[in-house]
């Protein structure tokens, strides 16, 4: 049976979708000389590629974690998820610093950074979730 459309809810993994936007997205940009020359690519495009990264390989690490009634489970993919929103807070403070520093186009990072805020507000809504439905699991 299908759900009509309004009365459909966006699923909290939707975040392994932008996420992937972000990452396909940050990657054209540190690709390009024209945002980073390759002189100095290696000062930000490194260091915002290995947090984009970062930030992608938690959300699928979170992902894959069958949780069911397995606390220590639930603990790890917590802490994915929490290292995750670590990364895509630090993403974008790199961001920031990158078109302060580097002649980017106020549009291009305007769109980086609204795609990047999109995709950590998935995934606090995940950890939301997460949170009422293996909350219980906590001890102490």
């Amino acid at each position: 049976m299908s759900v009509r459309k309004g009365d459909r809810s966006e699923g909290n993994l939707q975040v392994l979708n932008l996420i992937r936007i972000v990452s396909a997205h940050t990657l054209q940009k540190c690709r390009s000389e024209k945002v980073f020359p390759k002189s100095s690519r290696w000062i930000m495009a490194k260091p915002i590629m290995d947090e984009c990264l970062g930030a992608l390989t938690c959300v699928r690490r979170a992902n894959a974690v069958y949780v069911g009634d397995d606390a220590d489970a639930w603990r790890y993919r917590r802490n994915q998820q929490v290292q995750a929103h670590s990364h895509l807070d630090a993403l974008l403070s790199l961001i920031d610093l990158a078109f302060t520093s580097f002649n980017i186009d106020p549009d291009a990072v305007q769109y980086w950074t609204k795609i990047t805020v999109e995709a950590d507000e998935k995934l606090k809504a995940w950890m939301k979730s997460d949170k009422e439905r293996y909350g219980h699991l906590t001890t102490g």
